[in-house]
């Protein structure tokens, strides 16, 4: 566990970015300027801003040009650890099990470098997971309304009455509210990796979650967050995250 109970962060910053096109042909996805800044940046401060003292980046794209920017320019306070994922082409859930050395038998935010976080985001996340037990997992869940093209491109959850969430995907054709790219996984959580494909989206790893009951809904509505994934996502976010 990091330092005052607060869990370690695992940010996954392996990916090509491809969407991306002209930007990740001369820079790793997690460099991509934001105002100015590097979009990993605004989540690592946000992190650091929410308690989390320790983080484990997971690399694999142009990974030496990401770890010498994270620690030339260390301002957030967070003391980093690096693995790398040599299969960054493949599924998310590769990046996921190369961390899993770094986290021991102990409870860890798991959050994505393309994610643009908000510390609200992340406190909440952090104070509804206090009171879960020991098996449970969380994922930062919105409720709030969304453009209809942002919708259509998020990750959805169906909800139970109780929060737990018992589907995940892109394409459920109901649903309660988005994923937001960040999570709280128990020790348990990694029984729940074995159980799926080694090669996989994490989506598989959370259905599995869900179908242990073992993964429920932290509600951040109106906390800000945003996915980078295109040219229109950055501008886009641009206009959200503050300078």
């Amino acid at each position: 566990m990091a330092q005052d109970n607060v869990p370690r962060a695992v940010v996954l910053a392996a990916g090509d970015g491809g969407r991306l096109g002209p930007h990740t042909a001369v820079l790793p996805k997690p460099l991509v300027p934001l105002h100015g800044k590097p979009i990993i940046q605004y989540t690592l401060e946000a992190l650091a801003a929410a308690g989390v003292r320790e983080a484990v980046i997971v690399t694999g794209y142009m990974e030496s040009l990401v770890q010498t920017a994270l620690v030339e320019s260390a301002t957030h306070g967070i003391a980093l650890t690096f693995v790398s994922n040599p299969r960054f082409h493949d599924g998310a859930s590769l990046s996921l099990r190369a961390a899993r050395a770094a986290t021991g038998a102990e409870p860890f935010l798991l959050v994505m470098s393309d994610h643009l976080l908000s510390t609200e985001l992340i406190s909440r996340l952090l104070a509804r997971a206090a009171s879960g037990g020991p098996r449970d997992s969380f994922v930062a869940a919105d409720h709030s309304h969304h453009d209809p093209a942002y919708i259509e491109e998020a990750t959805k959850l169906s909800l139970a009455g109780d929060g737990r969430v018992i589907a995940i995907g892109k394409m459920l054709p109901a649903w309660d509210a988005l994923d937001t790219g960040a999570f709280l996984f128990a020790p348990a959580a990694w029984e729940a990796v074995e159980a799926v494909p080694e090669d996989c989206e994490l989506s598989i790893v959370c259905t599995e979650l869900a179908r242990r009951g073992e993964l429920t809904a932290a509600d951040v509505s109106g906390a800000t967050w945003y996915d980078v994934d295109t040219p229109d996502d950055l501008a886009a976010a641009a206009a959200v995250v503050p300078a």
